[in-house]
Formats: C-alpha cells, sequence, structure tokens
C-alpha cells in the first residue's frame, strides 16, 4: 500500500497550457508551434507550386546560437493535402509531418517549432521537403514560412 501511495505521489500533474503531443529524435524536439501563424509577423517566405507525388526541397540556414526555429506550410486544404519532412543538417530524417500533426482540424496549415532539448540547434542547412501528398487538379500553391 505505502509503495502504491508513493507511485501516486510521484506523478505530476501536467498544467493546462502544456503541450502533450510532441516528437523527439535525439536531442531535436518538433511541436506543433505555440505561436499561432501569423503571415504579417513571417521572415523569409517561399511561394511555389506543387503536383500530385511531386517532392520539392528548400534549405533553411540555421545560424549558430539558434535554440528554435518555426516551420510553417500553408496552402488551400481545397485543392490538396501536402506534407513536410524535416532532415537536420547532419543529414538525419528529424520527421514527418500532416495537417493534423498541428491541430485536429484539416485546416492547410502545418505549423511546428524545431527546438533541441539542450542547448542549441546544429547549424547548417536544414532541409524541409513538401510532398503533394494529394493534389486536386494540375497543381496546388503552397507557401514555406
Amino acid at each position: 500500500m505505502t509503495a502504491l501511495l508513493l507511485a501516486a505521489l510521484a506523478i505530476a500533474p501536467a498544467a493546462a497550457g502544456d503541450v502533450m503531443e510532441r516528437v523527439e529524435t535525439g536531442e531535436i524536439i518538433v511541436i506543433p508551434s505555440v505561436d499561432k501563424y501569423n503571415p504579417d509577423l513571417s521572415g523569409s517566405r517561399v511561394i511555389n507550386q506543387i503536383t500530385q507525388g511531386e517532392t520539392i526541397r528548400h534549405l533553411r540556414y540555421v545560424w549558430p546560437f539558434t535554440s528554435k526555429i518555426d516551420v510553417t506550410l500553408t496552402w488551400d486544404e481545397h485543392f490538396g493535402d501536402l506534407e513536410l519532412s524535416v532532415i537536420s543538417p547532419d543529414g538525419d530524417f528529424v520527421g514527418h509531418y500532416t495537417d493534423l500533426y498541428d491541430s485536429s482540424v484539416k485546416d492547410g496549415v502545418i505549423d511546428v517549432d524545431i527546438k533541441t532539448s539542450s542547448g542549441f540547434l546544429p547549424m547548417g542547412d536544414w532541409e524541409l521537403r513538401v510532398y503533394g501528398r494529394e493534389v486536386f487538379g494540375s497543381s496546388v500553391s503552397y507557401t514555406l514560412l
């Protein structure tokens, strides 16, 4: 009985604001972004077209002493479904994300924060792959921030 009581006391409740879903690869952590997507505040922007089954590579350079990067992929969900894959500068596969990763609704937005469990992200070119999973018509436009 005492062991059960001690075990129950050792379990800390999650705070209401905690993000429960996260993917961790080594020291790299990817979570749904806590700062909601705002196109007016976004930095570099790539606008492109993609077709069914096509993969387009984008590189984002991460400077030394960077602790977090925010990656946002947007498109009109009425014209298809896209996916995002993240590869570290070392060539390690970090993760694969779909429209439902950051919310329970298909909204044409994949908005994730990439950070490390300790210190800073590896500097260098991070590869962001956009995949045309399902495209209605000849192509769909997307924006990568």
